[in-house]
């Protein structure tokens, strides 16, 4: 569906056609009035990707292009949202791990299918609200993500499932911004939004009720054993899938100390729960690893490494154990290494790749 104030030829003027990625928030409002400055030919793009009830934001979105005189496309891409990130992110759950869909959205929805919708129409380049620096490297050629100015904001760590192909096609023009002066900017243009709150952390599990999204899809969980570090039951589970690994709140056991999520075993319904101390991890795997350059260091690297989307980075040594499987192995251990979610390599400021954390338990 195309509609906006500007006709259709408008997509196709010399290549220097940009789409924008527009959620109807702030950042990619904002985004999209700074591309519009550049002299770009502009048009606005937004997906539908859930039933009608939880896509308010397409109105704003329209909102914001009609504000900036630009076409607004949308396009409906529910049936592939389902496939391909709330099915395998609810089978991550029955897996006991922790998945974070925003790594897998980045790579087959914005930067896949959504990319490829945009180029049909005539984009040279998609542009997003994210909080990075996509540019390329005079001295290699290759593109690069590197961290944003706003170290507060920096959104980096969620591009790296990226490739060469896919970067050669982004734009971020808020990386060197902070979020004071996007706020800014937002206030004098788009009155509409003020007052409008950040996006929740999960878009498609309304108010973040993980619990009754995954019992509407799932009719069997069922209550199991919590066990101590000596393998003694000291409380039952309300059903493992409700748990992650650093979890506190909720346990319902009573201590002396305490306790947390230390792992999550789903073949025997049980969980396993310690104290804080119990809970520090130096070694695992992760799956999936990706570099986006196209090419992997040696087989042995040293790299900082980032966990979770709010963690800092720490030194680690990562050692290739397959073309995508490898070992992490921290210079100090960290709190709470989480199966499912994604662990971020860094060189200084610049994002070389990452993997999705699989096993824990390594002696």
């Amino acid at each position: 569906m195309i509609t906006g104030t500007s006709n259709k030829s408008k997509y196709k003027t010399c290549g220097k056609s940009i789409a924008v990625a527009i959620s109807g928030g702030v950042d990619s409002g904002v985004a999209a009035e700074l591309i519009s400055d550049e002299g770009f030919d502009v048009f606005g793009i937004t997906m539908k990707f859930l039933p009608e009830i939880f896509n308010s934001h397409i109105e704003a979105a329209r909102m914001i292009t009609d504000q900036l005189n630009i076409p607004f496309v949308e396009i409906d891409l529910t049936d592939e949202f389902e496939k391909i990130i709330i099915k395998p992110f609810c089978s991550n759950y029955l897996q006991g791990k922790t998945p974070n869909p925003c790594i897998e959205c980045n790579k087959f929805i914005k930067f896949g299918l959504l990319l490829e919708k945009a180029k049909s129409l005539g984009a040279s380049f998609l542009a997003t609200g994210h909080y990075c620096v996509v540019s390329k490297s005079p001295a290699t050629g290759l593109f690069e993500v590197k961290k944003a100015f706003d170290k507060s904001k920096d959104q980096s760590y969620v591009f790296w499932k990226l490739n060469q192909e896919q970067l050669s096609y982004i734009k971020t023009p808020l990386g060197m911004l902070t979020k004071k002066e996007v706020k800014n900017k937002a206030g004098k243009l788009y009155a509409f939004l003020e007052g409008k709150s950040e996006s929740q952390e999960i878009c498609f599990i309304p108010d973040n009720d993980y619990k009754n999204f995954l019992l509407k899809r799932f009719k069997n969980i069922k209550e199991g054993k919590i066990l101590n570090t000596k393998g003694e039951t000291i409380g039952k589970h309300k059903g493992y899938p409700f748990y992650t690994v650093g979890q506190r709140r909720g346990l319902g056991v009573s201590c002396k100390k305490p306790i947390y999520v230390k792992e999550i075993i789903p073949d025997k319904n049980i969980i396993i729960a310690g104290e804080g101390k119990d809970l520090y991890q130096k070694k695992f795997i992760v799956n999936e690893v990706n570099f986006i350059s196209g090419t992997k260091p040696e087989k042995s690297f040293r790299v900082d490494v980032k966990i979770r989307y709010t963690a800092k980075e720490s030194p680690a040594q990562v050692n290739m154990l397959s073309k995508d499987t490898a070992e992490v192995i921290f210079d100090d251990p960290q709190r709470a290494v989480t199966p499912g979610q994604s662990a971020a390599f860094y060189k200084k400021d610049f994002l070389i790749g990452g993997g999705v954390i699989d096993r824990i338990n390594l002696c």
